[in-house]
């Protein structure tokens, strides 16, 4: 068996669990994290024998860090989109460039009489800075 991953799962959930009690609310995750840690570099100096009497453990803290970190993930997102909440407000949708715009205004104005060719061409070379 492959110890080395039971090894470096429980460093990680220590690691997490430390940085996690960094806050008091973190506190409540982080503990059992370090206490799953420990219990999985514990798991990690057993003969082969003793693991498989203790798989049912390693799957369950296995599964309380796959779910603590995935829900960590999940409400730092939902913290930082309450924080704000105008993140795309400011998102242009409109992603072509504006002298496109003017072009097509400075072309309608011309269709429709209201500047000459002359004119057209010459403000057209002003929008395009040529």
């Amino acid at each position: 068996m492959n110890k080395v991953l039971l090894r470096i799962s429980g460093i990680i959930a220590l690691v997490l669990g430390i940085t996690y009690c960094i806050t008091i609310i973190g506190a409540i995750v982080g503990v059992p994290l370090i206490v799953g840690g420990s219990k999985m570099m514990g798991y990690s100096n057993l003969s082969d024998s003793e693991i498989l009497d203790r798989k049912n453990s390693i799957l369950g803290w296995s599964i309380f860090f796959l779910f603590v970190t995935v829900i960590g993930g999940v409400l730092g997102l939902i913290y930082y989109f309450s924080i704000e909440p105008n993140l795309f407000s400011n998102f242009n949708i409109n992603t072509k460039p504006s002298y496109i715009q003017e072009l097509r205004e400075l072309d309608e104005l011309r269709k429709q009489g209201l500047i000459n060719e002359k004119e057209y061409e010459a403000k057209k070379k002003k929008i395009l800075d040529i």
